[in-house]
């Protein structure tokens, strides 16, 4: 049997994605990286010859580096070399658009993470006719690490993303005089804030689902990370910063994330919250489960994004054995408003 070989296997996102890969059987994995202490085998972005040894000996590889776009096509290009399928829990548009003008024998599946990736294939259980209205809260008293705090700053400069941007009537409206929440959020336990933010991937999907409206808040109930993040809108801090602030909100309290999305309508919400320990074992989860998709023949060879090819409902069943979920919840189209508790947790 050929391995399954992860590189960065030893990061937050990598060790979450090995885990789950154990757990559900696959293997064998083999960690790579730059890293003789943590990794089996050593293999470094920018030596091509170094990449395409480690290649040829997988069935599939699965990059949870963290690198910028440049290095990830690196190794997309010699999984493409050794004829074999690559999946990428980070990437989204900048990576999408550098590997655009490949010819793909083999599945290449981007933005199979948490943010990119879940929040993109969960709405799909709900929308299932046009001209919704879909709110969605996706946050938590989680951790933030460089190449994550990395990611958010460039949202806020405006390269991969809108702040304050919703979706309506068919595109993006910036400036839509769409609040900040403070306080209460819809299945969050504990006083938050909300900041709308349009990504590209919510674009995609709002697209694709032709709804009429999307509103996606960023949610923070940390006080220190709240405080940081508005300083990051007046340039005021760097991602060490960010991190900083996390660590020191998460101090002595359990991490979760929770992402929460409501269709909206009268009289009733059709709603899905999803708890998970961590944003980086949801991606990680959420990695491992796009390739066992690929191993299994679900996804055709070609370029794509995980939320556009995967299967909801039976992403659904396998997020439900899925370690880093602690809760999965649906509340479906008949639920009344009012009857919509506070997620607990628990599945």
């Amino acid at each position: 049997m050929t391995a399954i070989g992860v590189i960065g296997g030893y990061g937050s996102v990598g060790r979450a994605a090995v885990a789950q890969l154990r757990a559900w059987g696959l293997g064998p994995i083999v960690v790579a990286g730059r890293d003789p202490a943590q990794a089996d085998v050593v293999v470094d972005g920018d030596e091509p010859a170094g990449l395409d040894r480690f290649c040829a000996s997988l069935s599939l590889v699965v990059n949870c580096t963290g690198s910028p776009p440049r290095n990830r096509v690196a190794v997309a290009d010699a999984a493409a070399r050794a004829g074999i399928p690559y999946i990428d829990p980070d990437g989204d548009e900048p990576l999408h658009t550098l590997l655009s003008d490949r010819s793909c024998a083999e599945p290449v599946v981007l933005s199979a993470g948490m943010l990119p990736g879940l929040t993109g294939l969960l709405p799909r259980l709900l929308v299932t006719e046009p001209g919704g209205r879909l709110v969605c809260y996706v946050g938590g008293q989680d951790l933030f690490t460089i190449a994550a705090a990395t990611d958010y700053l460039a949202a806020v400069d405006r390269s991969a993303g809108r702040t304050f941007a919703v979706w309506r009537g068919g595109s993006r409206v910036e400036r839509a005089g769409v609040p900040v929440i403070e306080g209460d959020v819809p299945h969050f336990s504990e006083p938050a804030s909300g900041v709308p933010f349009l990504s590209p991937e919510m674009e995609r999907l709002a697209s694709r689902l032709h709804l009429a409206e999307l509103v996606f808040y960023s949610v923070f109930p940390g006080r220190r990370l709240r405080a940081a993040l508005v300083a990051a809108q007046r340039d005021a801090v760097d991602a060490e910063a960010v991190v900083r602030a996390s660590e020191l909100d998460a101090f002595g309290r359990s991490r979760y994330h929770r992402l929460v999305f409501q269709l909206r309508g009268e009289p009733t919400m059709p709603t899905i919250v999803l708890s998970g320990r961590g944003s980086s074992e949801l991606t990680g989860a959420t990695a491992a489960m796009t390739a066992l998709a690929v191993l299994e023949g679900a996804v055709a060879p070609g370029l794509h994004f995980a939320a556009d090819v995967l299967d909801p409902a039976w992403a659904r069943e396998r997020l439900l054995a899925a370690d880093a979920v602690t809760g999965f919840r649906i509340f479906e189209a008949g639920a009344p408003v009012d009857a919509l508790e506070p997620e607990e947790g628990t599945i």
